[in-house]
């Protein structure tokens, strides 16, 4: 089990590594996991061209290869198009390319979602490529995929990543820094909640005279 935000990165980085061409990330927060995962990749000695692809948006990149990938392979058609065509249209990527599937468990039981994403495996593994789905918490593949997808688990917040996010958002607030056992306050009312949504607890309840912990 992956407790840590450190132990994440460390796993991803080593299936980035390995070539492994489909994963399921689990995650309360997809904003963070794709934070995390694009700092990783960033941090790398290449820049593996970046792509997203959700319901409303469509195919989208996310850096500038990533763009120029999206222009070169559909144009005006990114932005409408489908989860099963999209993930067609991803096998003409660029190698090393890293598509990021929103919402994954909502698609993946239509039978050309199904089938697209299987059809992605061995391609992606021969040219570097990376289909990471972004699913919920416990969210349960298909039978047919489960043997063929690696499942990754983002953590929760950890107390130290708590501590920082308090600290940031009095500063944000221009609000003097609490004193220490007061953050210790603030990070246990705090634990078990993603870090966006934590940060928003924490910001309704400031005001100028400190933190309400009720």
């Amino acid at each position: 089990m992956i407790r840590s935000t450190e132990e994440f990165r460390e796993s991803f980085k080593a299936m980035h590594r390995s070539g492994t061409p489909l994963v399921l990330i689990r995650t309360a927060d997809p904003a963070s996991a794709v934070k995390q995962i694009t700092e990783v990749l960033s941090n790398g000695t290449g820049v593996s061209p970046l792509l997203t692809w959700d319901l409303m948006n469509g195919l989208a990149g996310l850096n500038g290869s990533g763009r120029e990938a999206v222009a070169k392979s559909l144009s005006e058609r990114a932005a409408s198009i489908g989860p099963a065509d999209a993930l067609a249209a991803s096998g003409n990527l660029p190698d090393d390319a890293v598509l990021f599937f929103h919402n994954a468990q909502r698609f993946w039981e239509s039978p050309d979602v199904l089938q697209a994403i299987w059809n992605l495996r061995d391609a992606f593994k021969c040219r570097g490529q990376m289909l990471l789905l972004l699913g919920s918490p416990g969210a349960t593949m298909p039978v047919e995929l489960q043997p063929h997808i690696s499942v990754l688990d983002e953590p929760l917040p950890s107390t130290s990543e708590l501590r920082e996010l308090a600290r940031s958002t009095f500063e944000a607030a221009e609000i003097p820094e609490p004193s220490n056992d007061a953050l210790d306050s603030i990070v246990d009312a705090l634990i078990g909640l993603a870090a966006f949504p934590a940060e928003q607890v924490l910001a309704m309840s400031l005001s100028r005279s400190g933190v309400d912990l009720n």
